[in-house]
Parts: structure tokens; C-alpha cells; sequence
């Protein structure tokens, strides 16, 4: 039996283009079984090669208005949650209400509540040692890191796309963690006095924020480790999105969605080669990205500082 449950997330995007990859770089790297926790809408070809594949389907209604969602699946809410929506910027896009935000953050805070709820109910809880809750439109040139080298004690998320908090587009999480890690929509609805006075005091809130803010709050955010990120987001010519359009790569037919994250994926491919991944090479990773921000750091500075400068 696999140990390890990968899980795509929301929708299935631009399959033709990764899934080959996906299985050989990732659910082969983990012998995992796969499940999908998607939309049913129109959107969705339920004969691509995911869908094949899934061990587990579960879908959920598509709503026009996601904060709908969270009330079906969460019990007690608060009957004026939805003045959370008060607090900027666009951590709760997809859920209606004054003040709506821009983007999908508010949409993948309830499939995080609604994966909660399939794990439990499927029964697929009690059989993984570890859950993977991703997304399809990555492209995997390199092979993930491995198992072996991720301490299933922690939390794993990829070494970048983090926007002031922890990036929403990727986590490894051991069992006995999962169902804390998902909870991230209890508080919202159940208690969002509570959330506005400890969140109003920031501004320009993003998802990646919050989930650093919810992991704070669960007490798990001694358990966050980074390992490096060897993937990159894509959409294929007329594939749906609703945030990055992404810039067109002719080699590979695709655009890719974030160029940042598509740099930290080749500098990855760099570092392992053909040799597979090591620790030492996990550090390499690790040092030359750092050294990378720096340098942007530094180019930032100086921008700011003499960029705007007259010459002469």
C-alpha cells in the first residue's frame, strides 16, 4: 500500500502538458496514490489522464459565491463573517460580499475545508502516512525531493513564492498533521471578531499571509521546513486561470505562469543534474538561492537609491 496520498487541489489545468511529468517526477518519486478535490463544472475534463490516474474523486458543487461553500460545510458560523471581507486585500477572493477581493484566495480556503471533510469521510485519513496537496499545472523537469530526505515529523513547503507568508501551491504534511493544517476556515466564520482584531492591524493581507497567520495560531509553525523548489506553474494557450496569464514559452508551447518560481525550478534542475538529490545538494540549493535574494536586495537598493537620479 502507498504511504504517501498526492492530492490536486480546486481544478485540473493544463494536463496534456504535465501530467507525464507529474507522474514520473512526483507520484513515482513517492509511489503515491493520487486523488483529485476539484470543482464539477464544465471546465473540468473528466477524461484527461488525472482523472485516469485518481485513485480518489472528490467534487464538489461550483459556486458563484465560495462563501457559500464554507457555510454549507462549517457548522455554527457566525451569521456576519463575511465582514472579514473589510480587512485587505485578496486573501478571500470568490467570496461575496462588501468589499470583494480580486483573485482566488477565499476559493481555496473552502477546498482546504472540503478536502478536511473528504479525508474524513473517504476513510483516506487513516490510510497515509503523509498527504501532498498540490496542483496539476505544474511542470516536474526535475525530480522532487525525495521521501527519504523529508523528515516526516514536519511540514514541507517548497523554497520560494512565499509573499510574506507560506505559499499556498504546494505542502507536505505528515497524517497526524493534516486535518490542523486544513482547518484554516473554522476561525474565519466561526469567530471573526477575533480574527479582525488580531489581522486590522496589517495591511495589503494576501492568502500566503494568512496561511503563515493560521499556522501561528495552530501552534504549527515550528514545524515548517523549506526544501527546494523544483517546479513551475504553466498554462496552456487558452487554459482557464484567474490570476498570473503567465508569459509564453514557444519551446515548450505553454505560458509559464510565474518566472520567479520557473528560475528557482532551473536553478534546481542545475543543482541535481542526473545525479538525483542529496542532502549536500538540498544545501547548495539552499545557499545559492540565498545568495540570489541578496543580490536582488542589494539591485533593489541601489534602484531606489540612484535610479531616480539626474545624470550630468
Amino acid at each position: 500500500m502507498a504511504s504517501t496520498l498526492v492530492i490536486i487541489l480546486a481544478e485540473t489545468r493544463s494536463c496534456s502538458s504535465t501530467f507525464a511529468l507529474f507522474e514520473k517526477n512526483l507520484l513515482n518519486v513517492f509511489q503515491a496514490d493520487l486523488a483529485l478535490c476539484v470543482a464539477d463544472n464544465e471546465r473540468e475534463d473528466k477524461g484527461n489522464r488525472f482523472y485516469q490516474k485518481a485513485k480518489y474523486i472528490w467534487q464538489s458543487k461550483e459556486y458563484e459565491d465560495w462563501g457559500e461553500g464554507l457555510e454549507y460545510l462549517i457548522e455554527n458560523h457566525h451569521p456576519d463573517w463575511r465582514k472579514l471581507l473589510q480587512i485587505p486585500k485578496q486573501w478571500l477572493g470568490g467570496i461575496r460580499g462588501e468589499h470583494e477581493h480580486p483573485g482566488s484566495g477565499g476559493i481555496l480556503l473552502y477546498f482546504r475545508e472540503f478536502l478536511r471533510k473528504s479525508l474524513l469521510e473517504s476513510g483516506a485519513l487513516d490510510k497515509y502516512e503523509r498527504f501532498i496537496v498540490t496542483r496539476s499545472d505544474f511542470m516536474y523537469q526535475t525530480p522532487h525531493v525525495p521521501p527519504g530526505l523529508l523528515d516526516n515529523q514536519y511540514i514541507w513547503i517548497p523554497n520560494g513564492e512565499q509573499y510574506g507568508g507560506y505559499t499556498d501551491r504546494h505542502i507536505l504534511c505528515p497524517g497526524a498533521k493534516i486535518l490542523q493544517t486544513l482547518s484554516v476556515a473554522n476561525i474565519l466564520t466561526r469567530d471573526p471578531e477575533l480574527v479582525i482584531g488580531e489581522m486590522q492591524h496589517k495591511q495589503r493581507w494576501n492568502l500566503e499571509k494568512y496561511l503563515k497567520f493560521h499556522m501561528q495560531k495552530s501552534g504549527l509553525e515550528n514545524c515548517i521546513r523549506m526544501f527546494p523548489y523544483t517546479m513551475y506553474a504553466v498554462r496552456e494557450p487558452g487554459g482557464h486561470t484567474r490570476w498570473s496569464e503567465g508569459s509564453f514559452d514557444p519551446s515548450l508551447n505553454v505560458f509559464i505562469k510565474y518566472r520567479s518560481e520557473h528560475s528557482r525550478a532551473r536553478l534546481a534542475r542545475l543543482i541535481v543534474g542526473k545525479n538525483g538529490w542529496s542532502q549536500f545538494r538540498i544545501n547548495a540549493f539552499d545557499f545559492l538561492y540565498g545568495q540570489a535574494l541578496m543580490l536582488a536586495s542589494a539591485l533593489h537598493y541601489l534602484a531606489q537609491k540612484f535610479g531616480n537620479k539626474p545624470t550630468g
